[in-house]
């Protein structure tokens, strides 16, 4: 993909990691990532959104052990 949503290669390297997908590592961006590349008002990315911001609230508030 060489551009979602304004975002680029470059503007999303930082959110890039590598998850293991059945035994295979697998280079991705989180969900951080994924969420900026999902800034449209198309009604697909408008749900996406919505469940992406619910999943970090999930995680963060896991991680804050809350």
């Amino acid at each position: 993909m060489l551009n979602a949503c304004g975002e680029t290669y470059e503007s999303l390297k930082q959110y890039a990691e590598t998850v293991d997908l059945d035994g295979l590592p697998t280079r991705t961006v989180n969900l951080e990532g994924l969420l900026l590349t999902k800034r449209t008002m198309r009604d697909k990315d408008v749900s996406d959104r919505f469940i992406l911001e619910r999943a970090l609230e999930t995680l963060r508030a896991r991680q804050s052990g809350r």
